[in-house]
């Protein structure tokens, strides 16, 4: 695709089940969340996604152990812990070497914008700031895995 985007919407967003009275939190995560518009009263309900289903069929779609697809993120090593952490369904290695031997199986090819940003400037800021600065419009509302999913690919191209 040559870092064109198919028209009209093509980036989703999903949230998984996640009960903020009963899980394991960051109180200033979910004030951010929340102040984002992320209503974790549905995510508590069956509106959430079962990490156990996802994990099953993330595994058996295709997209990951697979060297032909290419991850794009933003500073992402947390997000690849959380799914790598559902995909084994185990906890994350203890060690940065064991967790990045991890990584590169479930995900052989990541491209994380900030360590390639950090690469070239020799820094980053934030996804907004870099995303300004390269004027790449946000659609939807910062903090929002669907928009940030989106100008991250966005971004990602642009700099191409």
């Amino acid at each position: 695709a040559k870092g064109r985007t198919p028209p009209g919407v093509n980036t989703w967003q999903f949230n998984f089940r996640f009960d903020k009275n009963r899980d394991k939190l960051a109180k200033d995560s979910i004030d951010l969340l929340v102040n984002s518009g992320l209503n974790f009263d549905r995510m508590a309900s069956a509106d959430g996604i079962d990490a156990t289903d996802f994990a099953e069929l993330l595994t058996t779609s295709g997209l990951v152990l697979n060297e032909s697809t290419r991850w794009i993120s933003f500073d992402g090593c947390y997000d690849f812990g959380y799914l790598l952490k559902i995909l084994t369904d185990e906890c994350l290695p203890s060690t940065l070497q064991e967790f990045t031997e991890l990584l590169s199986i479930f995900f052989p090819v990541v491209y994380d914008i900030k360590l390639v940003l950090n690469c070239i400037k020799g820094y980053a800021g934030s996804l907004q700031d870099e995303s300004l600065q390269l004027d790449v419009r946000r659609y939807g509302a910062p903090h929002q895995a669907g928009s940030d999913s989106l100008l991250t690919g966005n971004t990602f191209f642009r700099l191409l």
